[in-house]
């Protein structure tokens, strides 16, 4: 039996929750062709708006595209996602995250998903990045700059 790293939650209760428990928040809008035949966003669109939100989050923060340009490579490891309530069309989910260093060479991050129509968190999740060298595949050491980036997402 494998065991699930993200525990279960309530979550923040109230945007001014999730902006006092998580570094960044972004706006996602919930766009109709995300949603299944079931009628709720489709549990595999949750990782699209993850890595959304990772990208414009390291954007914002000047790391992407240094990070790359100076040959270091970002790849998932992990991730899991734990689905709390169904997110239907028209909403937006306001997206935290925040970072945890593990190790040398790689981050966790946690987000919480908060539904503006729900008034609640719709979904919690986290993944795990590793530095890779693009020119062998295999990981190696995380820049130290960026380490101090990620620092600020703590």
């Amino acid at each position: 039996m494998s065991s699930n790293p993200i525990r279960p939650s309530s979550g923040p209760t109230s945007l001014t929750a999730l902006a006092a428990a998580y570094a960044y928040i972004a706006p996602t809008k919930v766009h109709w062709g995300d949603m299944d035949a079931l009628g709720h966003v489709n549990n595999v669109v949750y990782f699209k708006y993850l890595e959304n939100t990772r990208l414009t989050m390291m954007e914002s923060m000047g790391i992407f595209p240094r990070l790359f340009e100076e040959g270091t490579g970002l790849v998932i490891a992990d991730a899991h996602c734990r689905y709390k309530a169904p997110v239907v069309y028209p909403d937006t989910l306001h997206i935290g995250v925040r970072a945890e260093l593990i190790g040398e060479d790689r981050v966790r991050f946690h987000y919480a998903l908060f539904s503006e129509s729900l008034q609640r968190v719709a979904a919690e999740a986290e993944t795990i990045q590793v530095c890779v060298s693009p020119q062998t595949g295999r990981k190696t050491a995380m820049p130290e700059w960026f380490r101090e980036s990620l620092s600020r997402l703590i």
